[in-house]
């Protein structure tokens, strides 16, 4: 699985790529900024963008934007204390397990779960 990381602060951002890169996911971007991750999407397909948000049940807009230009894409929003996964549509799944294994395993679940439509 590939994923552009736009997580802030920059430690964290490191921390979380090296878990995600252990788990099997591989992080083919890490861009700066709103404009460098929609160019990285573009450029680099991946399956999953990772954003930090303050609170995953208000998705920030960049989020409604990347589903409706590239709708295969899966958004996982992090929080300090849980995650979300938002996908087309109003499919929203909320999470209070932070760890990589719980966020790789949501992920698979809903890539097969689009695979098999």
């Amino acid at each position: 699985m590939r994923a552009v990381l736009r997580v802030d602060p920059p430690l964290l951002r490191e921390v979380f790529e090296h878990s995600l890169n252990q788990a099997g996911i591989v992080v083919v971007d890490t861009p700066s900024d709103t404009m460098a991750l929609l160019v990285a999407v573009k450029e680099r397909q991946p399956e999953v963008v990772f954003l930090t948000a303050p609170d995953v049940d208000v998705p920030p807009g960049i989020c409604s934007l990347l589903l409706t230009e590239f709708p295969q894409l899966k958004v996982v929003m992090l929080s300090n204390d849980r995650y979300a996964i938002a996908d087309v549509g109003v499919r929203i799944l909320r999470c209070e397990d932070l760890t990589v294994e719980s966020i790789r395993t949501s992920l698979l679940n809903l890539l097969s779960t689009d695979r098999a439509d």
